[in-house]
This record gives C-alpha cells, sequence and structure tokens, in this order.
C-alpha cells in the first residue's frame, strides 16, 4: 500500500515534468506553410529557462530554426543558475541563448563575454526590468511608500510586515544558495546584517521568485540602503498566489518582480508599482555582482534583453544570420502574454503567435542559403530517384537479354563450327554432304520466331527461303546424276527434283510483313531501341528531379543564389537539344546516300547472279544444236555421254560459282570438289586433276570447257560455225562468273561506312539526353510515356536504317536480312541443262512411255 501511495504521489509529479521537458507540439510541426527544403545537417542546442518570457522566446526561436531553418534543434533547460548560461555558451555546452538579463551578471559579462568567448550578438527592441514592486493601492492609501527612504520607517514596517511566509520554499532555491555563507538564510529566509546582528527588527517581508533570479542584486540593495526588510524565496507559483491575493483583499505587500512578464492573472499590470532607489547619477553605488554581499544602493536600470551565442555558433551561417535579426518588441512580448494565457503551453503560444503574425513580421529574421542538393542522401530514394532505379532496371534486363542471346548464337555457330572441323571424313553418300551443308549453314541459327513460323504448315511458307538458308537445304545436292539415265530415251530420264524453296520471298499483306518483321533481324532493333527508350526514360527521370531541385531552389534568398552543376547541366541540355536539331541533317544525309548504294549494290548481286545463269543457257544452246548426231545408231550413244559430260561440267561451273558465297557451298576448295564427286558431276579422275588447281577451281572448269570443245570440233562433232559464238558466250561466262566473286569487294569505302556510323550514333547520344530535354520541356513529372514513344521510334528510325545498311552490306544469302535461295537457280538452270541437251534425243519404237513423263513440269520448275 505505500509503494502504491507514493506511486500514485509520483505519477502526476513525472507526467508534469514530462510536459515541461517536451511540451505538447513540440514533436510536431507548427505547419508555417514552408516549402520541403534540405536539413541543415546541425544541431543547436537554445537554451530555454522555466521563466515564461524565455519559453516564449525560445520557442519563437526554436521553431523558425527547426521548421524553416531546417535545423535540428534540442531544447536545453539546465538545473543550474542563470548566472551559469554565459559561462555553458562559452564552452560549447549550449549554442545559444535568446534572452539574457543583465542583472547582477556584470562579473559574469566581463569573465565570459568582454574576454571573447561568447558573443553578444545584439538585444531586443524592449528593456528588462527587474526590482521590488509594491501594489497601487498601497500607494494610493501611503504615498510616500513607494520611495525606498520611507520603508526605513518603523510604521512602515508594520505596514509591510506578513505572518503569511515565516519560511520559505526549499524548491525556491535549487541552487542551495541559502546554505551559502553570504546568504546564511533560516528556513529560506534571507535577512539583511543589521537584523541578523539584531540591530534592528525585520518586520517587512519581500516576496521573491526563486533565489538565483535576478541572483543577489535586490537583497544588495535592501542590505547597503539600510532596509529592514527580509526576503523570502518562493515558487513563482506561491509568489503569483500571494499577490493575486493581496491585491483581491487590498492588503499591502512587497515583492519581486519583472518586466516583461506575463504578470499575474486578474492583476492588471499597472497595478505593478516599483520601489524607486536613488538613480546613479546622484552618486550611489551601482555596481553591482551575484552575491547579498556587493556594494549596489542605487535604483536598478532597465537594461537591453540580450541574445548571445557560442563562440562557434558563426559557423551556422543561417541560425547566426537569424540571432542577429531576431527581435522582439513590447507588442510582440504582451500578445505571447496573451496566447501562454490563453494556451498554457509556450510551444502552442509561440506556434500560434508565428502563424498569426505571418512572414511580414519574422520573414526578415530569415535567410536561408542552404541550396537543396540534387542527391540528399546515398543512395537517393526520393523524388525522382525510385523511377530512375526503374528504368536503369529495365534498360539493363533488356540489354543483358539481347546480349544473351545473340552470345548464346555466338556460342551455339562456335560449337557447331568446332564439330564440324574436327570431322574431315570424305562424304560417302547424299546424307553425309546433306549434313556437312548444314553444318556450314548454322554459322547464323534460326531465330525462335523463325522456327516457330516454319513449324505451322500453314505459315511455313513464309519463311521458306529463310529456313532453306539456315538449314543448308538444298535439292541440287540431294541426288546423284547418273550417265545411264541421262542418257536413255527421252521419256525414261528422271527429271531432276524441285529447289527446296522459291528464288526470293515478296510479302504484299500486313501480316506477311509482320511476320517479316517478326522473324528477321529487325526484332533485334526493336530490342536495342527498347533499351535506349528506357535509357530516355533514366535521363528524363533525373531531368525532372533537377527541375524540381531547380524549383526548390528558387524559393531561396535570391540573392544567394549559386548556380550549381545541375542548373550548370539542365542549361547544357538545352544547348544539346539546339545541337540535336542542327546536327541531325548530317546523318539523315549519310544514311540517305548509304542505303541507296548498297540497294544498288544488292540488285547489282542479283543482275550478275541471272547474268551468269543467262550465260550459262547460251553455252548450252549452242552445244545442244551444235551436237547433230545424237540418236545416230552408230555415235549416238558417245555423243550423249559428251552432252553428259557437258551437263556435268555446266552445271558444276554454276555451283562453284557460289563458292566462298553461300554459306552451305562452303569455304573448302577440297570439300566442295568432294561434294561434286559424291553427286556425280565431278568424277575422281577430275577431283585428282582439278586439286592442283584449287587457288582456281572455277575459272580451271571453265577453261575445260574451251579445251572440250576444240576436242570435239577435231573430232567432227561439232559444228566448226559455232565456234565464234562458244567461245564469246564462254569468255562472257568467264566474265560474269569472276564479277559475281568479287562483287563481296565491291563495297563502299569504310572510311565512309566508318564516318556514317559514327555520326549517327553521336546523333544518337545526343538525342538520349536532348530528346528528353525536349519531350520534358515544360513538366517535371518523372514519368510521361510519349517521350519514351518518341525516342524509341526515334532510334530505330537512325539505328533500324543503319541495320538495314549492314544488312544489305551483307549480301542476298544472309538467312536473316532480304536474301535469296541460290538453289532455286541452280536446279533451273539444271533442269534448263537436262531439257535442252536432251530434246534432241527419240524415243526407240516399241517402248512406251515411262511414268516419268507423266510428271509435271510448271513454269517455276524450269
Amino acid at each position: 500500500n505505500i509503494v502504491m501511495n507514493n506511486l500514485n504521489l509520483m505519477i502526476p509529479f513525472l507526467f508534469h515534468a514530462l510536459l515541461l521537458a517536451h511540451p505538447m507540439g513540440v514533436s510536431g510541426k507548427c505547419e508555417l506553410d514552408i516549402p520541403l527544403r534540405p536539413k541543415q545537417e546541425r544541431t543547436i542546442k537554445v537554451v530555454k529557462r522555466d521563466w515564461v518570457s524565455h519559453q516564449l522566446v525560445s520557442e519563437v526561436a526554436a521553431i523558425l530554426l527547426e521548421d524553416v531553418l531546417m535545423y535540428d534543434v534540442t531544447r536545453h533547460a539546465p538545473d543550474t543558475s542563470p548566472l551559469d548560461d554565459l559561462r555553458a555558451l562559452s564552452l560549447e555546452e549550449a549554442d545559444v541563448n535568446f534572452e539574457v538579463w543583465e542583472g547582477g551578471k556584470g562579473q559574469e559579462l566581463r569573465r565570459w563575454i568582454y574576454s571573447g568567448s561568447a558573443e553578444v550578438v545584439g538585444s531586443h527592441a524592449t528593456l528588462g526590468y527587474d526590482g521590488i514592486h509594491t501594489l497601487s493601492h498601497t500607494i494610493e492609501q501611503f504615498p510616500e511608500a513607494e520611495f525606498y527612504q520611507y520603508l526605513q520607517a518603523s510604521e512602515f514596517q508594520w505596514i509591510f510586515a506578513s505572518s503569511a511566509f515565516r519560511r520559505g520554499e526549499a524548491s525556491a532555491d535549487p541552487g542551495h544558495l541559502c546554505q551559502g555563507k553570504a546568504w546564511n538564510c533560516t528556513d529560506f529566509v534571507w535577512q539583511p546584517p543589521l537584523c541578523r546582528n539584531q540591530t534592528k527588527r525585520c518586520l517587512g517581508q519581500v516576496l521573491h521568485d526563486f533565489s538565483h533570479y535576478s541572483q543577489g542584486v535586490m537583497e544588495q540593495q535592501i542590505a547597503n540602503d539600510g532596509l529592514s526588510l527580509s526576503m523570502v524565496y518562493l515558487t513563482q507559483r506561491s509568489k503569483q498566489v500571494a499577490v493575486w491575493n493581496a491585491f483581491a483583499s487590498k492588503k499591502d505587500i512587497l515583492f519581486q518582480h519583472h518586466t516583461p512578464s506575463e504578470g499575474v492573472d486578474g492583476v492588471p499590470s499597472n497595478a505593478f508599482i516599483p520601489i524607486q532607489f536613488a538613480p546613479r547619477r546622484y552618486g550611489c553605488n551601482a555596481s553591482e555582482n551575484s552575491s547579498p554581499d556587493g556594494g549596489l544602493s542605487c535604483r536598478l536600470e532597465a537594461k537591453p534583453l540580450l541574445k548571445i551565442v557560442s563562440p562557434s555558433f558563426h559557423e551556422a551561417g543561417d541560425a547566426y544570420y537569424f540571432a542577429q535579426k531576431f527581435n522582439l518588441d513590447k507588442e510582440s512580448y504582451e500578445r505571447l502574454f496573451e496566447l501562454w494565457r490563453q494556451y498554457d503551453n509556450a510551444y502552442e503560444a509561440a506556434c500560434s503567435w508565428l502563424k498569426e503574425t505571418g512572414s511580414r513580421k519574422w520573414g526578415c529574421w530569415i535567410r536561408f542559403s542552404k541550396q537543396v542538393r540534387f542527391i540528399r542522401e546515398f543512395p537517393p530514394t526520393t523524388g525522382c530517384f525510385p523511377v530512375f532505379y526503374l528504368f536503369m532496371l529495365l534498360t539493363g534486363m533488356v540489354a543483358i537479354m539481347h546480349y544473351v542471346t545473340k552470345s548464346g548464337c555466338s556460342a551455339v555457330k562456335c560449337c557447331r563450327w568446332r564439330k564440324s572441323s574436327k570431322d574431315p571424313m570424305e562424304p560417302t553418300d547424299l546424307s553425309d554432304i546433306q549434313r556437312r551443308m548444314n553444318d556450314r549453314a548454322n554459322y547464323t541459327t534460326p531465330d525462335f520466331t523463325s522456327k516457330l513460323v516454319a513449324a505451322r504448315s500453314r505459315s511455313a511458307s513464309f519463311v521458306e527461303v529463310k529456313m532453306a538458308l539456315l538449314e543448308g537445304s538444298m535439292s541440287f545436292m540431294s541426288f546423284f546424276r547418273c550417265k545411264d539415265d541421262f542418257c536413255c530415251d527421252v521419256g525414261h530420264a528422271f527429271l531432276p527434283p524441285a529447289a527446296s524453296s522459291c528464288f526470293r520471298q515478296y510479302f504484299h499483306t500486313s501480316l506477311q510483313v509482320l511476320l517479316y518483321i517478326v522473324t528477321s533481324s529487325l526484332g533485334h532493333i526493336a530490342a536495342s531501341a527498347l533499351t535506349f527508350a528506357f535509357a530516355t526514360g533514366m535521363v528524363g527521370a533525373l531531368l525532372a528531379e533537377v527541375r524540381a531541385t531547380v524549383q526548390k531552389n528558387m524559393q531561396l534568398d535570391p540573392s544567394l543564389q549559386v548556380e550549381d552543376w545541375y542548373t550548370s547541366w539542365l542549361s547544357n541540355m538545352q544547348t544539346i537539344t539546339v545541337l540535336m536539331d542542327d546536327f541531325k541533317f548530317l546523318p539523315t544525309f549519310f544514311i540517305t546516300y548509304m542505303i541507296g548504294q548498297d540497294v544498288n549494290r544488292w540488285l547489282q548481286w542479283l543482275q550478275t547472279m541471272f547474268r551468269v545463269q543467262g550465260r550459262l543457257h547460251d553455252v548450252a544452246l549452242v552445244l545442244a544444236s551444235s551436237y547433230r548426231k545424237v540418236n545416230d545408231q552408230k555415235i549416238g550413244q558417245q555423243q550423249r555421254e559428251m552432252l553428259f559430260k557437258w551437263y556435268r561440267y555446266l552445271n558444276a561451273i554454276h555451283y562453284m560459282g557460289y563458292f566462298n558465297l553461300v554459306p552451305s557451298i562452303g569455304t573448302s576448295a577440297t570439300d566442295a570438289l568432294q561434294d561434286l564427286r559424291v553427286v556425280g558431276l565431278l568424277t575422281e579422275q577430275e577431283c585428282e586433276q582439278l586439286q592442283f588447281s584449287t587457288a582456281k577451281l572455277r575459272d580451271t572448269l571453265v577453261c575445260w570447257l574451251g579445251q572440250l570443245w576444240h576436242e570435239e570440233l577435231e573430232r567432227g562433232w561439232v559444228q566448226d560455225l559455232d565456234s565464234d559464238v562458244f567461245m564469246r558466250k564462254v569468255c562472257e561466262l568467264r566474265g560474269v562468273l569472276a564479277q559475281l566473286s568479287d562483287m563481296q569487294d565491291l563495297r563502299i569505302s569504310q572510311m565512309v561506312r566508318v564516318m556514317m556510323v559514327v555520326v549517327t550514333n553521336v546523333l544518337l547520344g545526343l538525342a538520349l539526353i536532348g530528346y528528353p530535354t525536349k519531350m520534358y520541356e515544360q513538366t517535371t513529372e518523372c514519368f510521361q510515356f510519349w517521350p519514351l514513344v518518341a525516342s524509341y521510334l526515334y532510334f530505330i528510325c537512325y539505328r533500324g536504317m543503319l541495320h538495314v545498311m549492314f544488312i544489305l552490306d551483307k549480301g542476298p544469302f544472309y538467312a536473316k536480312g532480304d536474301c535469296v535461295n541460290v538453289d532455286a537457280l541452280l536446279i533451273s538452270t539444271e533442269r534448263y541443262l537436262f531439257l535442252v541437251f536432251r530434246s534432241p534425243f527419240t524415243q526407240q519404237k516399241g517402248q512406251t512411255i515411262s511414268l516419268e513423263l507423266n510428271q509435271h513440269i510448271s513454269a517455276d520448275d524450269v
């Protein structure tokens, strides 16, 4: 029970102490409509004493420092005497005291201020006065009581005698001054020496606040002016109750009082009449200290209320400026006291006063010179930085996926190349040839979309040319050329099979165009453009954050605007936008010119391929018309066999025309000869002979045509009249074959191409910065949809055209470009040779037409 009773007694006391330490509202913001500003990253320790005026002044300053100037403020409520404040400020135990009363502090001021430690930065526009007072009704009854001389008379001693306070309060002497030798109090009642020596009786009594308020000053006046008055030390509340009771009951009373002060509820301020002592100029002792033994006998003059700061406080530039400009006048004090009586809370009163007066009153005290930093913390997580991180993540993900896809294809290509290089075995049948051609063609792996479209029977025709090149499928190398089959009578030979695909595909409908885009390498450009768009979003988010930072800094003191790097960056980006608009003509001109050149070169590829085919057809016509006895009983079979030899040579020449050009044919002369031997276009002996001419296989075969012609001419099997035409056609054939082989070297100057790539990439680099600046010109939003779309299309237009140029430069045999299938030309020419050479063959009598006649030969097959 005893413990519970003690707890019940302590809880109200603890709650009251908590309210004093953390007044209501201090933890929140005063809501002065101040825009978001950066923290000053410094803590200001403001001295806050327990008398009301000091609490109000300290709270007004603390709110402005904390909520307007963005300092971290600590309200320091010391438990020592106010005399110790100057020492605490000088030793950096506190930063600032916004209301310092000078009474009794002359020695401390000389020691701590005038010696250069702490610094006085100014004073308020009102004076502080402290002294002995009485009430107006006493002066009305005893006018002479207003002067101290009359307080020496015995009758006035009885007037101000009081039996209410035979003893003071221990809580009014927290510094234990009464125990000191200079004070020598009895029951917290001080008496002057003449009363302690029993020279006089001290009947009159002065009610005093805490003993450390105006420490020792009024005690000196009483002792040195010979007043028979004792001093009783009370708490503020006890003294105010006594004064209110005396005013209400018209009793006479002496008490210590200071102005500016909140006064006593119900007692007008004009009811407090100060006791007049002799002025300083009349020869009295005006020196004062903080001990009752001092020599002060004059009137206490009203003195400025000082603002004193610690030696290092000037480093807090804006706070130091505020301490110099902070100034409260008499009207401000009175209004603060009124609000304090209304709210009974210093913080609420100060906040209400600041809202009431507005920045028109306290705005001139403020100078906020700390700019809003672009990066206020690390890593930055506020403002537009989350959007920046999102775009950075998307950019990285898309770029990595694009890189992994390309690297995976390269790895598959490398593995397949190593596998094929480790398998040098000669082909023994047609399946070996098809496998080797597939390995050669796999320098470019089929993409997923192409394989997906090819797997669907209804849409497979849209990618048949591409898949034929990617898989190395060639019908030309899929069957064996048999001499017996070729030389048999008409109707008994097998027509060469159809090509693996058509020569070239055309897309007309929107769906076909979409399928082409999806299955072509333009998909990589779309992925790259997506990366570029997300990177543009990153720049746009940073730009929006920069604009927001600049707008926040525009709210600072214009005279203190310092151009930071990001404001310079903003102006530079505007310059980049202008530079981008002026610069884009050059890449556009380059791309237009280069695209035209590459398109012409690509078309020249096709023209040369068709010319090769045409020359072969011409030679075949001359040969077919020169052999006149293919049906003769004696030499007909021999002439048919010679036509088969011409058939083999012409097809072999056509095939070797694409050597080093078509990936599935390869770049190895030995492998190409082995393939031709397996399919019956060259004999073993011919292959061995050609091994000595691997550097010029195609030209050697063409040379064989001329030699074979002259051999046949000597035998009389071909017509001498056709020699001139034949040799001219053979020479033309050699010329167009050489032109076809040299097409890969007929490229635009690399210097021009490199320069075009450089200027285009420079433009895209400028666009990466300048385009968001242009699109985000009038907004601070972190994310915008249309600038991303515009950047995406911008990249596709320029980088896409570069890609088209690179693809066209690879020629018509690159599977992921605008490709053609040479297998269609090879098969078409072979079928032409087959039909033309065999056209003079007649059917022997009695033989029936075989099923091969029923084969459907369409225009496409021919």
